[in-house]
């Protein structure tokens, strides 16, 4: 079936498979952090060491952040993510604005 409709109308494909760094032990503990709720002072941070990047399978720090922006907008919450490399690994930060 052909039809003509607007670039707003495009139906967008869900995901199918969970992302690699939703099923770490880690996120899981950050997870139950945000729900529990942060005071404004208050910071969480993961560090994805080298040997953990291996274990999971995980590649690339960016994914795993845009994953964390993507629950927090999900779920309507006004955190801000930093993500950067340090020498001991991968560090996810998740804080008030």
């Amino acid at each position: 079936m052909f039809k003509k409709i607007k670039a707003t109308e495009i139906p967008k494909r869900k995901r199918t498979a969970v992302t690699r760094f939703e099923k770490t032990q880690e996120w899981a503990q950050m997870q139950n952090a945000i729900l529990a709720g942060l005071k404004p002072n208050e910071a969480l941070q993961v560090i994805l060491t080298p040997e953990d990047k291996k274990k999971y399978r995980i590649k690339s720090l960016r994914s795993c952040a845009r994953f964390v922006q993507k629950y927090l907008r999900l779920h309507n919450l006004t955190y801000q993510v930093k993500a950067f490399h340090i020498e001991a690994g991968d560090v996810i930060i998740v804080a008030h604005k």
